[in-house]
């Protein structure tokens, strides 16, 4: 499932919580805002960047002539390289970037790409039960690494192959400033990047739709000669794609629902011609597999056995995003409070969807699910009418669980005979508001559950759009990774750049590794002692078999790195945060504060690494 963290929305994210803020847990500090902590980070730099800046020049030129140099360079740039930014010469130096990408080979990359979607089929499973989402993950994680390896490539070597051969020199005479050398990278490396992913995209998503397009053959001696009792009769469809489909005749000769029953997560249109012993039928392409669910959440609460507001239970899971409520007889329950309910939006009732987990005490009868309950309540306490009758259901793990309800819910008789009903808009939405609360009745086992697990689905988003979010997602890595790889190239050799850039990329993705041994929610220690631990096979538990001041040592120098590490990760982008591949291929579909987040971070990282660039690039001149 993609919704493994709090669905957070945009101003929640960008605007700092600060009851929530505590200064020495560094686990709160997440609420503290994008913007503040952003602006925090950036007047750190502010005063840093010009120190080591300082630094470089007092190796070369000393104390006076250094500081005068730097202040000189950066009252220059305000007033001088600032206002004379040129957009022409930006343009011809991003037009020269591309030819050098294209002498450099670039293509070779796109070649393999292509080579690993001709041979995708020898080394993909295809017999996979979710074939969509083998097929979504590939593409997207193949097409990320080859992009990402061409960035770092090409950012990486620029500026130090163009000093190293003093194609520079003949640059920097003429009237071009460093800033539009830096900016002009950027944008001609990562219009050349751009052109790449485009094209990825597009095989891509031709190699998902062909991969993925099927069909059946149903006869009618398909089906069982003999019918239930109902009337009705199963058959089977022919065995294409590696699976079958079940499908369900009336007695009339008709299919019930007009489609197969799901299977490998899609389905097939069913449709009948003919009459009696003439009747054929045509199964029609796959449906369900290549989707956008377009959920809407709502906001959770617990309650407890005794119907107090609680956590939830932990029954043994390290990770404590999602916690368990108790089954049986009591009032244990998880609530979840909807807003904006309208009949307009929701015409024919509550289009519920849920994917809880379940945790089972003793294993009762493994062929079915955990039954459960389902009750809307009026968010209004002097209500006439405060809730609906339970709904029961049975649990399905590891799928989406669609669940509509219907907008009228019967309630019992009317004195005629007649169904006395309710409706769901009239008699329990209050002020667009609606509550649903699930219970496990089971005695002894438990629902898990978190805030993003059980939402509203009235309608899908567009496959394509969300795919083309997946790739934007890329693209956005693509553009950080670029604009770090320019700035360590501008003052650092080829390959040291390289190197550079990849441990930033590394710490993107795993530097909370460091947070998590920093504050002990993963034990073994830093670098030092973990390897000492791997070479004399020691466990995390165990105490290291060295002298006490070696020890204090060890653990010392490891607590001083990883506080290193962690000021880094608070610097660099988290790329995970850019990773939306999960979304795209479970069929959900990328949402927009999700997406507004990601270009928030990719524009302010984007400009702080080239503002970073700009001034390592004049130190560069200062130094030489």
């Amino acid at each position: 499932m993609p919704f493994e963290h709090h669905i957070i929305e945009y101003w929640e994210w960008m605007l700092p919580n600060l009851s929530e803020v505590r200064l020495l847990d560094a686990r709160s500090w997440s609420n503290i805002g994008f913007l503040m902590g952003a602006s925090g980070v950036l007047l750190l730099l502010a005063f840093l960047f010009p120190f080591l800046w300082f630094l470089i020049a007092v190796i070369k030129h000393g104390p006076s002539e250094g500081f005068y140099l730097v202040a000189k360079s950066i009252y220059g740039g305000i007033t001088e390289d600032l206002p004379g930014f040129s957009f022409r010469r930006t343009y011809a130096i991003a037009k020269v970037a591309v030819q050098e990408a294209i002498r450099n080979r670039v293509l070779v990359g796109f070649a393999v790409f292509v080579l690993l979607m001709l041979f995708a089929g020898l080394f993909l499973d295809v017999e996979n039960s979710n074939r969509a989402k083998s097929y979504i993950s590939f593409v997207l994680w193949a097409t990320n690494c080859l992009v990402m390896l061409m960035a770092v490539i090409l950012s990486a070597f620029s500026i130090p192959n163009d000093i190293k051969s003093k194609t520079i020199y003949t640059v920097v005479t003429k009237p071009i400033r460093a800033g539009e050398i830096v900016l002009g990278r950027v944008i001609g490396f990562s219009a050349v990047g751009s052109v790449m992913l485009l094209m990825m995209g597009l095989i891509s998503y031709v190699f998902v739709v062909r991969g993925l397009s099927h069909t059946h053959v149903l006869k009618a001696d398909s089906f069982a000669t003999k019918a239930d009792p109902t009337g009705k009769r199963e058959g089977v469809t022919s065995r294409d794609a590696h699976h079958r489909h079940r499908v369900i005749m009336d007695k009339s000769g008709n299919i019930t629902t007009g489609e197969t029953e799901s299977e490998h997560g899609h389905f097939h249109r069913i449709e009948s011609e003919g009459e009696g012993a003439n009747r054929t039928y045509k199964v029609g392409a796959a449906r369900g597999d290549l989707i956008a669910r377009s959920p809407i959440f709502g906001k959770l609460r617990r309650l407890d056995p005794a119907g107090n507001p609680s956590e939830g239970i932990n029954v043994g899971d390290e990770w404590t995003y999602r916690t368990f409520i108790e089954g049986g007889n009591n009032r244990s329950a998880a609530i979840w409070t909807f807003s904006n309910v309208t009949p307009e939006r929701y015409p024919e009732g509550l289009p519920l969807e849920m994917n809880l987990s379940v945790f089972r005490t003793f294993k009762g009868v493994i062929a079915r699910g955990v039954m459960g309950e389902i009750t809307l309540r009026n968010v209004n306490p002097d209500a006439k009418v405060k809730s609906s009758p339970p709904i029961t259901f049975e649990s399905r793990e590891y799928v989406a669980h669609r669940f509509p309800i219907d907008r009228k819910l019967k309630i019992g008789k009317n004195p005629d005979g007649t169904d006395l009903t309710m409706d769901i808009f009239e008699d329990l939405v209050h002020e667009g508001k609606i509550e649903v609360s699930i219970r496990c009745i089971e005695h002894s086992q438990y629902f898990g559950i978190a805030q993003p697990d059980v939402y509203l689905r009235p309608s899908d988003s567009f496959f394509f759009v969300n795919f083309a979010k997946g790739y934007l997602s890329i693209w956005l890595q693509m553009v950080l990774v670029t604009c770090f790889g320019v700035m360590f190239s501008t003052f650092l050799s080829g390959p040291v750049a390289m190197m550079a850039t990849w441990c930033a990329i590394g710490l993107g993705f795993f530097g909370g590794l460091a947070r998590d041994v920093l504050t002990n929610l993963v034990t073994g220690g830093g670098p030092i002692e973990s390897g000492i631990r791997i070479l004399q096979q020691k466990n995390t538990s165990s105490d290291l078999d060295v002298y006490l001041p070696l020890e204090l040592a060890i653990k010392y120098s490891d607590k001083a790195m990883l506080v290193v590490v962690e000021g880094l990760t608070y610097i660099l982008p988290n790329y995970g945060n850019f990773d939306t591949s999960q979304f795209v291929a479970n069929g959900y579909d990328v949402y927009p504060d999700l997406v507004g987040q990601q270009l928030t971070m990719a524009v302010v990282y984007a400009l702080s690494a080239s503002i970073a660039a700009y001034f390592f690039l004049k130190t560069r001149e200062i130094a030489g």
